[in-house]
């Protein structure tokens, strides 16, 4: 944005910004998935208390008919149906049968204490078990039923055993009125039964499950401590307990299920405390990765960036590798990349240096040639009058020598560097006419090459001054004369060869090691040196001394050599050999193509 700053950017803090992300996710996940998991959770709970509740009242239902069962096959027994009719006397004799048929009834359910049965006016004719002696103290006993009914808790003087009463009416079957109740049948009944029919009943660990009766003491308990009655309120929900309750056939007993809410909802140990671990788990592998990202690879990259920014000042310095996974790639990558950058800088300010020296040199061949172009009109047209001076006195040998030195100047003073190999020997030829007419035949140079080597580019002046170094220092001392023949041939695949070999007096051993050391090791700028004193003092007069004559030699090929390597580069190769008294031979490959014309 303009006129603003921009913030540097950072791996690190786009990391940490990708992991507070990825936290915030995980957390809304993980309070989405406690949350489903909550809710799925309450509703098996829930579910399966209703169930249980629906089995404990399944339970209750069964006992409800059994004692049903067990209260009409009592009553109505033909025994006890018709004691209700007889006098006190019949009583009296039928008394025995009568408890024959309440040991039977007690026989049949053992939770029965007592059983007890009243007339019309529920005055007590029969009875057996609990409570014998102050039952008729007892209003909850003799209370008139029209209907089968149970009674709410109670117990005896004697003990705090709690008891419930079972009220059976007892009808007259014969009457023709209908609903003519003759009488009661009362079953005093131990709550013991009731703790099997809760047992197994709990939805979870702490829940509470209460039979109730009419006035809420409690008949049977799961899950709480012994006591006689639930307080007040415990039928509803509360922050700490979520009830559930449920009517049955008892006439106003019911079930009522106390859940813990910590419970319901998968507990704090439970549920929660598993999703908050594994969480804190998260957190703590967010944070390693963080840190191993961090160490791992972001201070590796922080040197590295460190190391570009010195290497710009120290550039033979080197990255140490210290791994070998990616980034330790990465590093050897870099070095080796340095490695070639270094090494290209190398082959550019070469380069840039054989550039710098061609154009000195090029420079220096201009110099010579204004020097040599001082009125070239004025010398050609002079050489053309010479010419016909001789060829007006018959003089064909001045008139021809004359034609050659003029073809000679033409070739050496007309501008470029690069000529064709046809050319450079049409050059020589022009330059063996004036050293035959010089030494009257006495020494020859030749010239060969092959039709493909001819249109080939090559340097100018190359051949001239080995050819020259050949006459003047190799046959110009012999008596008999010799040759000197000079050859172009291609060279397998892109090269051309030429071979400069004369049969001449040859070199000193001791001196022609010393010129191989001489072109071998002289600096450029002594070259350059050299090559212009070599120009300013001339050719010598034939006679020159052993030493001037090796360093005239030296100075030649050494010149050849520098154009070589500056046209060539290390493409050129250039190998003197010799043998005293039986001449010397040089041979040049070069690059059928000049780097001139690149540059």
């Amino acid at each position: 944005m303009r006129g603003k700053k921009k913030r540097k950017q950072s791996v690190f803090r786009q990391l940490s910004l990708m992991g507070a992300i990825l936290m915030l996710v995980l957390f809304l996940a993980f309070v989405y998935s406690s949350w489903q998991m909550q809710k799925s959770w309450r509703e098996n709970i829930w579910n399966t208390n209703q169930q249980l509740m629906a089995q404990i009242e399944g339970k209750m239902e069964e006992y409800h008919q059994l004692m049903t069962q067990i209260a009409t096959v009592t009553a109505y027994s033909p025994t006890i149906y018709s004691y209700f009719f007889q006098d006190p006397v019949e009583r009296a004799i039928s008394i025995e049968d009568v408890n024959t048929v309440f040991s039977n009834t007690i026989l049949l359910e053992q939770n029965i204490a007592g059983i007890y049965l009243y007339g019309r006016e529920m005055d007590l004719i029969a009875s057996m078990g609990k409570g014998t002696q102050e039952v008729e103290r007892m209003g909850v006993i003799r209370e008139i039923k029209s209907e089968l009914e149970y009674s709410s808790l109670f117990s005896f003087s004697d003990s705090n055993v709690p008891y419930y009463a079972i009220y059976f009416p007892i009808f007259d079957l014969n009457s023709q009125l209908y609903g003519q109740q003759i009488g009661m049948c009362v079953l005093i009944m131990k709550p013991d039964k009731f703790m099997g029919i809760l047992e197994g009943a709990q939805a979870t660990e702490h829940t509470q499950i209460y039979l109730l009766d009419r006035n809420d003491r409690v008949l049977a308990a799961q899950g709480s401590p012994d006591m006689e009655k639930i307080g007040k309120g415990w039928k509803e929900s509360s922050s700490e307990y979520q009830a559930a309750s449920l009517g049955l056939p008892m006439g106003g007993w019911q079930i009522v299920s106390r859940i813990p809410t910590r419970e319901l909802y998968g507990g704090e140990d439970g549920l929660v405390g598993f999703h908050t671990g594994a969480y804190l788990l998260a957190l703590c592998l967010m944070f390693l990765m963080v840190a191993f990202c961090y160490w791992r690879l972001l201070v590796p990259i922080r040197e590295m960036d460190c190391f570009v920014k010195h290497v710009a000042s120290e550039p033979r310095d080197r990255i140490s590798v210290r791994r070998e996974d990616e980034i330790g790639r990465v590093e050897n990558s870099l070095n080796q990349m340095l490695d070639s950058i270094e090494e290209k800088n190398m082959l550019i300010q070469d380069a840039r240096e054989r550039t710098y020296q061609m154009e000195a040199a090029e420079k220096q061949l201009q110099i010579s040639a204004y020097r040599n172009q001082i009125n070239p009109h004025f010398l050609y047209n002079t050489l053309d009058c010479i010419r016909a001076m001789a060829l007006y006195h018959d003089e064909d040998e001045i008139a021809e020598i004359t034609l050659a030195l003029a073809k000679v100047f033409r070739f050496a003073v007309r501008e470029g560097n690069i000529v064709m190999v046809e050319e450079e020997l049409n050059y020589i030829q022009e330059y063996a006419n004036i050293i035959e007419h010089r030494f009257r035949g006495r020494i020859h140079v030749l010239t060969e090459t092959d039709g493909e080597a001819r249109q080939k580019p090559v340097i100018k002046l190359l051949l001239q001054p080995l050819i020259e170094n050949a006459v003047f220092h190799g046959l110009e001392q012999k008596i008999e004369g010799g040759s000197v023949k000079a050859s172009v041939r291609m060279e397998g695949k892109g090269y051309l060869r030429f071979v400069i070999e004369d049969d001449g007096c040859g070199i000193e051993k001791e001196k022609l090691s010393a010129l191989r050391t001489q072109i071998g090791s002289m600096r450029e700028a002594c070259i350059q040196k050299k090559c212009q004193e070599n120009h300013h003092q001339g050719k010598g007069d034939g006679n020159p001394e052993a030493e001037g004559s090796s360093r005239q030699r030296g100075i030649g090929m050494a010149n050849i050599c520098q154009r070589l390597r500056l046209f060539y580069g290390e493409k050129a190769f250039f190998q003197i050999e010799s043998e005293e008294g039986r001449g010397t031979r040089i041979t040049m490959m070069i690059p059928d193509r000049v780097e001139e014309e690149i540059v």
